[in-house]
């Protein structure tokens, strides 16, 4: 069964999508041991590309017009190149070979989403700050940001058919089952939760495990005794030249998921592409 992870991407007037998935694909080739560091791009405007210095780092790249489907990340399931995939976040890092979570997920699961989340102190995240639609309606607290899924599974195709079912018609869901506190908009943590509560498959796609292990840094829920808008408001970001990674005082060893869309500089593109270049 072949392997690999998905980004999806869409232009932006104020947001550099494709950068961050750059980044994203170096970090990948950069860390994970042959065969589970494939990486297939899904985009808009195939053009962009150009203005990147080594996009061999996507080994599929998919042109897909996405204007009418807001939440492409939605379509995973029908847009991947792949048998089994992890569908990614852009915002995110890899920082140490992970070939090891994927080898328990292509032997144990069809599909799975994690139901925890670390602080860059690796503590769990327990607010619900930005999560109440979860509490107060008593959705499962599940995170879309790393979605393994195969293919082929019956278990997925329902999964996925519904829950862009719920992206298409917030109004109706939120009414039915958003009811004590409705967000602002149904994305695919919204729906991905309330398709796994109406299957009645949470049981079969997150169970507790130890990984995968992603710090997840939006700013208020750092275990912090203060809010925070931004992480970056109170703690440093710091990527050194053999793309080591701290937050604050604490070196990152896990899936960063950093968030602020602004955080990729070209300085750590070149630390990525220079490793990438060297390893090639």
């Amino acid at each position: 069964m072949n392997f690999g992870y998905l980004l999806v991407v869409s232009s932006h007037d104020n947001i550099d999508y494709l950068k961050m998935a750059y980044a994203l694909a170096l970090s990948i080739k950069n860390t994970q041991k042959p065969g589970f560091d494939k990486v297939a791009l899904v985009i808009d405007d195939k053009q962009q590309l150009e203005r990147i210095k080594s996009p061999w780092v996507f080994d599929h790249v998919i042109e897909w017009n996405q204007e009418a489907f807001w939440n492409g990340r939605s379509w995973m399931d029908k847009l991947t190149p792949w048998e089994a995939t992890i569908c990614l976040d852009v915002d995110m890092l890899f920082l140490r070979d992970y070939s090891h979570w994927v080898e328990y997920f292509l032997e144990n699961c069809d599909v799975y989403l994690p139901g925890k989340v670390f602080t860059y102190r690796e503590e769990i995240v327990t607010s619900d700050y930005y999560r109440r639609c979860f509490t107060k309606n008593d959705l499962p607290n599940l995170y879309s940001m790393y979605t393994f899924f195969k293919k082929d599974s019956a278990l997925a195709k329902d999964f996925f058919a519904l829950g862009r079912h719920i992206i298409k018609n917030p109004k109706e869901y939120s009414n039915l089952y958003f009811a004590q506190h409705k967000p602002k908009i149904v994305g695919t943590d919204e729906a991905f939760a309330l398709s796994a509560k109406i299957l009645d498959i949470y049981d079969d796609i997150s169970y507790d495990l130890d990984f995968p292990k992603i710090a997840h840094m939006k700013g208020s829920v750092q275990n912090w005794p203060w809010p925070a808008d931004k992480f970056t408001h109170h703690v440093g970001f710091y990527l050194n030249r053999q793309a080591g990674l701290k937050i604050g005082n604490y070196q990152q060893h896990h899936i960063v998921h950093y968030v602020e869309k602004d955080l990729i500089t070209d300085e750590i593109i070149n630390i990525l592409e220079e490793i990438a270049w060297k390893l090639r």
